[in-house]
Formats: C-alpha cells, structure tokens, sequence
C-alpha cells in the first residue's frame, strides 16, 4: 500500500479542516479535496465517511454532522486530534503491552492489548492486504491455540499484581485432577511450550506447572507468598529446560562432537555457557557446559545418537547411554 494512503494522514487533514475558522464547517466534499490536497490522491467518497466514523470511536473525536448547514463540525473546540487522550484503562494496557513486548517479544502480544495498541499504532503503521504476501519479512514458528495459553493473561497479571491463583492441575501420569493454590512469580518459555513457575502451598515449595496441564485459574484473596531473588532468577537461567535432574547442581559437562555435528553446535549453541575446549585436527571437538542437567537435556544428548559422545559426568554418560540402548 502507497503511503500515501495511509490513514492517518487522511486523519489530520480531516481534523485541520474542521479546525480552520476562516472556513469553518466544511462539506463531505471539503473534507475529500483537504485529503487530496494532504496525500496527493483522491479518496473515494465511502473513504472519507469511515474516516469519520473511525475518528468518532477509536479517536474519540467530537464530529458532528449539522443538517442546517450540511457540513461537519467539532462540538469540542479544545479537541486535537494530535493530543487525542487515552483513558486511563488505555494507558494500563499500552504500559502492560511494553512490558510484555520487551519481555516476550512482540510475535506473542497476547489479545487483551490488542485494541488499545492498535488505537496508538493507527498513527504510524499501515495495515496491508493479506494477499501481499512480499510484505511478510518475518515468520516466526510459534504453536498457536496449543491447551492453556488463553489464560496467560491472567497469570501476567497475577505475576504483576502478587495475586495467589487456585488452579485445577492435571497430572499425566496419575491420570487425576487436584485442585491447588499457586502463587506465580515467573512465566518461562521452552520449545514453544509456556510454563508457569509458582509457590506451590501443597508442596510448600517452588514448583514448575505446564500450561497445559492447568484448567479453570481463577483469582483467590489472600497474602501473596514466595519470591523469586536473584539467586532463583540465575537458577532457571542455569537450565537447559524446565525440569531439573534432582539432587543435580549446576555442573560442566564435557562433550565430544564429531566432524559432522560440529559446524551445528558452532551454529547452535545448546546454552549459553557452551564453550569449546579443544578442536582435533580429524575434525572432532570438545564443548564444555555449565548447567543444571535437566530431563529435556538427556533428551537432546540422545537424539544425537552415536555423533557424540559424553566424556563427563561418568553419571551422565551412562544416563544418555542407558536410554539410548532402550
């Protein structure tokens, strides 16, 4: 799309035409040939009536058409289209939807800021035509609609708010609901899969829930417990995964990589304590890591095969091992 057809320069020119007293109530024609004169192309006349309309609600714009006259006017002579006021409710969701954008990243915005973002955003972003596919730069490779993330919001707010959440939680290898109390403090990412870090009060202790585990959230009265410090922020930093190997710390983990997988660890590093120690003139190399094993890590090893090789921990290697054979 031109952008000169960007409609929010059909927006000022609408507003500085109703603001000119020299020639005050302006005609449907006025306001069309303002356009042009803004964006150096005529827009269609059903253009101009939704610019209107749209001015009207999503920029709370005082426009009112006078049958006397047949010409549009502003009731509201202080109103700016520039300094156009967001309510209070707005400003709450833009302030949220930041946080969450430089959290997340902008590919996962969830909906609840959806229509206050796009009221701020009209002013500096054009949509384009779904069929323009040479518009699309980016394509990320996020699960949509997976079970439970239509409750992210409620537990963003709980996070931020301190507010304790009763949750009804399913466990997949006991096959039965249970309902609980959960104090959230952290929601993390893996594998395209959410996971909500919590207070657990039937645990008395930190516990990590999958979103799709957890049915029917719903906010509960009560002292928010639990806090994770800096040294809890640096343990889930420290894991490869969400579900640590227990009574496992953090550790190195020396690994050996043939010639054909190292070029993919050079590329792809498993954590970002990885470092390589020695490079063999065959090709083969050495890579060191410092992390918490984890049961997603001893999954990754495995799906390597016979490519490389775990030189320590002894107790990781036969773990690796082990499964590999079953």
């Amino acid at each position: 799309m031109p952008v000169t057809k960007n409609p929010y320069l059909r927006y000022k020119a609408i507003d500085s035409r109703l603001r000119n007293r020299q020639k005050p109530l302006p005609t449907l024609i006025d306001l069309i040939q303002a356009c042009e004169k803004e964006t150096d192309y005529e827009p269609a006349l059903d253009t101009v009536v939704k610019d209107i309309k749209n001015m009207r609600i999503s920029f709370n714009a005082p426009i009112e058409f006078n049958r006397s006259k047949m010409a549009y006017e502003y009731t509201d002579d202080t109103y700016r289209f520039d300094g156009v006021g967001l309510m209070e409710q707005d400003i709450n969701s833009i302030k949220n939807a930041i946080e969450l954008i430089q959290s997340i990243g902008s590919s996962r915005v969830s909906g609840q800021f959806e229509h206050a973002m796009e009221k701020v955003l009209t002013a500096y972003r054009e949509k384009f035509p779904q069929g323009n596919f040479k518009r699309q730069f980016i394509q990320t490779d996020a699960a949509k609609d997976f079970r439970g993330f239509q409750h992210f919001d409620l537990f963003f707010r709980a996070i931020k708010d301190r507010i304790p959440v009763s949750i009804v939680h399913y466990s997949y290898s006991k096959h039965k609901f249970t309902s609980r109390i959960i104090h959230p403090m952290l929601l993390k990412e893996f594998d395209n899969r959410w996971y909500i870090v919590a207070f657990s009060e039937e645990h008395n202790e930190i516990r990590t829930f999958g979103f799709d585990r957890i049915h029917d959230p719903v906010f509960v009265q009560g002292d928010f417990r639990g806090e994770l410090g800096p040294d809890a922020v640096s343990y889930f930093q420290n894991i490869y995964g969400i579900y640590p190997i227990e009574n496992q710390d953090i550790q190195n983990i020396l690994i050996d990589i043939s010639p054909q997988e190292l070029a993919y660890f050079r590329s792809y590093p498993i954590h970002e304590s990885q470092q390589f120690v020695m490079v063999h003139n065959s090709g083969r190399a050495r890579i060191k890591l410092n992390l918490i094993p984890s049961f997603e890590l001893v999954r990754l090893l495995r799906s390597f095969g016979k490519t490389i090789r775990i030189v320590e921990p002894e107790w990781l290697r036969h773990e690796v091992n082990e499964n590999f054979k079953r």
